[in-house]
């Protein structure tokens, strides 16, 4: 039932990026996507092989579930968010967008704990909600300086 759940999500998920309006080039978003896939494979990696603080379930279904989330659900949620960016002008709006998305991306990671496909051991969940605003930040910053690159190559905008 939880694998139908995030397959569901995912394609849902999938289906609404692709038809939403982009905002982003073309090579901007493969871009941020391959950005992101990097970050957040690594992260988790990390947090779960080199530093051991989280434990993925070794049951099949869960672990399914895990690598649908790590590859598909997190970073087509933040490639959305990137796109969706641009319709917001003012800087408070910009940053309530962005609280808005880390929290969601929060309540994912959340829901897996609790799903017991993911089992912290030590890790307090605040730790999570920094990481995952290290994250936009260092896509941010890659992405001002993939746009400077691509302005200086006369690809337009």
């Amino acid at each position: 039932m939880k694998l139908t759940l995030i397959i569901d999500a995912a394609i849902i998920l999938l289906v609404s990026y692709y038809i939403m309006k982009k905002r982003l080039h073309l090579f901007e978003n493969i871009f941020i996507l391959m950005i992101l896939e990097f970050l957040v494979t690594s992260y988790c990696a990390i947090l779960y092989i080199n530093l051991d603080v989280w434990t993925i379930a070794n049951d099949t279904e869960l672990f399914i579930i895990f690598r649908v989330y790590e590859t598909i659900i997190y970073p087509f949620i933040w490639l959305s968010y990137f796109n969706l960016q641009p319709f917001f002008k003012s800087a408070l709006s910009k940053w309530i967008w962005t609280g808005l998305f880390v929290g969601i991306q929060s309540v994912v990671e959340r829901w897996l704990v609790e799903w017991d496909v993911i089992t912290y051991k030590g890790w307090p969940f605040w730790l999570s909600f920094i990481l995952q605003t290290l994250i936009v930040l260092i896509v941010h910053l890659a992405l001002a300086w993939y746009r400077n690159l691509m302005r200086k190559e006369g690809i337009p905008e």
